[in-house]
């Protein structure tokens, strides 16, 4: 195996919009992967559209369904192969006889778009984020890891996507390093948890701010730093280690395993603060990217294991059921839908919170922006 900076197989040349039909294979149904819109720094997010992505670079027919729906402006990486579905393909493909495959991740709950064959791909905890805390028993349910496919009940059927950029987060030519950096953002913003006196004088990392990192500058602040602590699971723990700056999990109420232990092993991270641990993840931290590499070729195997189950559900369930009528509706309004529902409650939160004068603006420029709208709503 070649331990190249660039080496990333999931990338393609071909880059193009997907619109041949000859380069799908005849008979099998497409795949609609329900996300929100691409974030850079979100790894849940960047492993929707890569699902989407090598599922049309091996031959088969995949579409993102942006949900929420803000707008089409930025919705995907241009780099990678990720169609948006409109309502008109989604009619083509129901002209034809086809059922589509939805793919949902785990903080949806129920099957919004009314598919017929579901497939819930767990990105975290079932209900740790959001989301339902079991499944039904006529889902197909993928674990992103060892530990999330156990958790979700379907301990041999596990998706592991690389989707970090190992372009980005790499080790360059060695530096002293000093001090340390720290992520806690979910941590703190959706479980209200309070942070440790080991990372006071921290840096903090954080996503979707106005003072927030790029990737580039994380990777740079990795190279540069002695330790990352994390509060929580995070793609940022497996990044710093790529950077040879190991990791440090802090363990709380939620934060009880690593997600990718089983993957990645422990080499470069340590569990908890002890001198001992943190002393050989310092030792180990050289082997974490050999270790992430090796999952590339893993993968593909896993994807075609993921094919063969999803078409061979998706044909019964056609065979029993027919086309889904109703779902050309659903994928045109229902991501609409929710965007105002999400508008809503949040305005709702804000005026309970901080009085109505406060609605106006802390929603325009707080929680809209936040969420990467910016004309979503204007102030008349």
């Amino acid at each position: 195996m070649t331990n190249n900076d660039g080496f990333d197989p999931l990338r393609l040349d071909d880059v193009g919009a997907v619109v041949d039909p000859e380069r799908f294979k005849a008979g099998e149904n497409p795949y609609y992967i329900v996300t929100p819109r691409y974030i850079r720094t979100s790894a849940g997010i960047r492993a929707l559209h890569l699902l989407c992505h090598c599922l049309n670079r091996v031959g088969q027919e995949a579409y993102v369904l942006i949900y929420p729906r803000w707008s089409r402006d930025g919705a995907t990486n241009p780099d990678l192969l990720t169609p948006v579905i409109t309502s008109d393909i989604n009619a083509g493909h129901l002209r034809r006889g086809l059922s589509p495959i939805l793919v949902y991740p785990e903080t949806i709950s129920g099957n919004p778009i009314r598919g017929r064959t579901i497939v819930r791909y767990v990105l975290n905890f079932p209900g740790h984020l959001a989301g339902d805390l079991s499944y039904k028993k006529d889902e197909i349910v993928f674990g992103y890891s060892t530990v999330l496919a156990e958790a979700a009940g379907a301990a041999e059927q596990i998706l592991f996507i690389p989707a970090s950029d190992t372009s980005i987060f790499k080790a360059e030519s060695p530096r002293e390093r000093q001090g340390t950096c720290f992520w806690a953002m979910k941590y703190r913003l959706v479980h209200g948890g309070e942070t440790l006196s080991v990372t006071d004088g921290s840096v903090e990392i954080t996503r979707e701010q106005e003072n927030s990192q790029t990737p580039e500058e994380i990777a740079e602040l990795f190279r540069s730093s002695e330790l990352f602590y994390t509060y929580e699971n995070t793609a940022l723990a497996l990044e710093a280690a790529l950077c040879l700056c190991p990791t440090v999990f802090l363990p709380n109420q939620w934060l009880t395993e690593a997600i990718a232990m089983k993957e990645m092993g422990m080499d470069g991270f340590a569990w908890g603060t002890d001198a001992a641990e943190i002393a050989r993840a310092k030792a180990t931290v050289h082997l974490a990217r050999d270790r992430y590499l090796s999952n590339y070729y893993n993968f593909w195997d896993q994807l075609s294991n993921f094919i063969i189950i999803t078409q061979s559900r998706a044909k019964r369930d056609s065979l029993r059921w027919g086309a889904p009528r109703a779902m050309a509706w659903r994928v045109r309004w229902q991501p609409r839908i929710e965007t105002f529902i999400f508008l809503i409650r949040r305005t709702i939160e804000t005026f309970r919170r901080e009085g109505v004068l406060s609605v106006g603006f802390k929603v325009r420029r707080k929680l809209v922006r936040f969420m990467g709208v910016k004309a979503a709503w204007k102030r008349r």
